[in-house]
């Protein structure tokens, strides 16, 4: 494979685990890795006191996750864009791997209790539903394949 791994991104250990597994695909298979981290500003703070503060801090969460997955992948000999985003997490995501024409889309497993299927999340799901390129779910406690 060749092109570009997108890897979604925030700051999470399933994210983190993620974006090692998609930097080894990306560094064996000589692509691009795309790590988008997406602020869902309408989420749950919407209309909330303190709105802007929250978003602001979630923006800062995902600028610093994203600079640890550009570290790891410069490391790695990898080339990455790191990419920032705000909207509906999944419907970037997916808008992003169009854009880039990725060729893949790797997302961590969140373990989260009430998701509508055991470790897999709802944004997860949705990706996993829309994708018209293959999808990588990767456990947190993963590890990133041999080379």
């Amino acid at each position: 494979m060749t092109g570009t791994i997108l890897v979604g991104i925030n700051d999470s250990a399933a994210s983190f685990a993620a974006a090692d597994v998609a930097i080894a695909h990306a560094r064996r298979d000589g692509a691009v890795l795309r790590a988008v981290a997406v602020v869902d500003h309408e989420g749950a703070a919407r209309g909330m006191p303190g709105e802007d503060a929250l978003v602001r801090g979630h923006e800062r969460a995902c600028a610093a996750a994203l600079d640890h997955v550009a570290r790891r992948a410069a490391e790695a000999g990898v080339e990455i864009e790191p990419v920032l985003r705000r909207g509906r997490i999944a419907a970037r995501l997916l808008a992003e791997a169009e854009a880039c024409h990725a060729a893949m889309i790797v997302l961590g497993r969140m373990e989260r209790p009430g998701h509508v299927i055991a470790g897999i999340g709802s944004h997860t799901l949705h990706v996993i539903e829309f994708a018209r390129i293959p999808v990588l779910v990767v456990p947190a406690a993963a590890a990133a394949p041999d080379d």
